[in-house]
């Protein structure tokens, strides 16, 4: 790492604040007359991949700083490092769920298992707690990238890396373009069948490599060509904001003009992922840093993304059904504050009663020898 760089990117709390305000409001109740709500809401989906992207960043520089070393990362400690991160909190949140029916926003209809096992993501119809559906793709790549990076570690070049991710990246599009028009080609609009198109096309991991993959071509260049890094990061002039336009403006045109069409399964997904990729870039450098550094708030409420993201929807949907008999609607200003308030109570309770300890616990545990020292812990 550069001495210049900041270790800790401040510019990306911002957007991790941003990728959580983008997933309440898609999950927020999008009721007809506020056309300009529901328009911005109806993008809310691309708060999911920003997360993609901002998570194949981290933890993929994460774990291939040691290998940059000519270190061999530990296995065990980079699971021990995630499970502790990710799984205290979401079976705290999987238990109410499954043992207090009241807490629920739907019927919990899905086996408990399948929760558990991260496999809810396929076949998944909507649910009580169903948007754990993209834990499930971070588990896959959890366990998918340090095998891959220690199968291919000294065996490829940049070149080859490169020439892989696009390839990736392309088969991806075919893959959503061909079910597409196997599936849905020949549909009119209101047939029934669409209601399959998320479960086939939106929740699975294979439809959702895109932002995964941008995330951790940039942690590539990063650790691997940190002069182009600090390059990029320090000067980034207009080009990488233009790319971000292009590509978050490209995926906001199809996703208002194509929504559920060819275009849509092809093209929403890689140009959202390129955009918010080219803003990942323009927002870690130190100025952009140094600049979010200085917003009251902003930290904390990154630090609070995850358990906002798994409190959210059962929280907010309390306050509305508490507030209803008393003739407050879903855009009334008082359920909007009450359920924004309740939802920071409750991460708040879960990050410090669960969260936190369990990440204390995961430091007590890396200082015993037997694992290595750690690298630069991004997240």
């Amino acid at each position: 790492m550069n001495a210049t760089e900041p270790r800790h990117f401040a510019g990306l709390d911002l957007l991790r604040g941003l990728a959580i305000v983008l997933v309440v409001l898609y999950h927020h109740p999008r009721p007809e007359g506020h056309e300009t709500y529901r328009m911005l809401a109806h993008f809310g989906w691309t708060g999911v991949e920003l997360f993609f992207v901002l998570s194949g960043f981290l933890i993929g520089s994460q774990f291939l700083e040691p290998v940059a070393k000519g270190e061999t990362p530990s296995l065990p400690r980079f699971y021990l490092r995630r499970a502790l991160r990710i799984l205290p909190s979401f079976l705290v949140v999987l238990g109410l769920y499954v043992f207090v029916p009241a807490w629920t926003e739907r019927p919990f209809t899905v086996p408990a298992w399948r929760f558990l096992t991260f496999t809810q993501n396929f076949g998944l119809r909507i649910s009580g707690f169903s948007h754990a559906w993209s834990l499930c793709v971070e588990e896959h790549f959890y366990l998918v990238l340090p095998l891959t990076v220690l199968a291919l570690r000294g065996r490829v070049r940049a070149l080859h890396v490169v020439a892989g991710a696009v390839a990736v990246m392309v088969a991806g599009m075919l893959l959503r373009g061909g079910l597409w028009l196997h599936l849905f080609g020949g549909l009119g609009p209101d047939d029934e069948a669409w209601r399959t198109y998320d479960t086939v096309l939106y929740y699975p991991t294979y439809a959702r490599l895109d932002g995964l993959l941008c995330g951790v071509m940039l942690a590539l260049v990063r650790v691997f060509r940190p002069a182009a890094w600090e390059r990029w990061t320090h000067r980034p002039g207009l080009l990488l904001p233009a790319v971000a336009l292009l590509g978050i403006g490209g995926a906001f045109f199809v996703n208002q003009q194509y929504d559920r069409e060819l275009p849509y399964a092809v093209l929403a997904f890689p140009l959202i992922s390129i955009g918010y990729a080219a803003l990942l870039l323009s927002m870690a450098g130190p100025a952009v840093s140094s600049l979010c550094a200085r917003i009251p708030g902003v930290r904390t409420f990154a630090a609070l993304s995850f358990t906002v993201y798994l409190t959210h929807k059962a929280v907010q949907h309390a306050v509305r059904v508490a507030l209803e008999p008393h003739g407050l609607g879903t855009f009334h200003v008082l359920t909007l504050v009450g359920g924004a308030v309740a939802v920071l109570i409750a991460s708040l309770l879960l990050h410090h009663g669960v969260e936190r300890p369990a990440l204390r616990w995961r430091e007590r545990l890396e200082r015993r020898a037997y694992f290595k020292k750690a690298p630069l812990n991004l997240r």
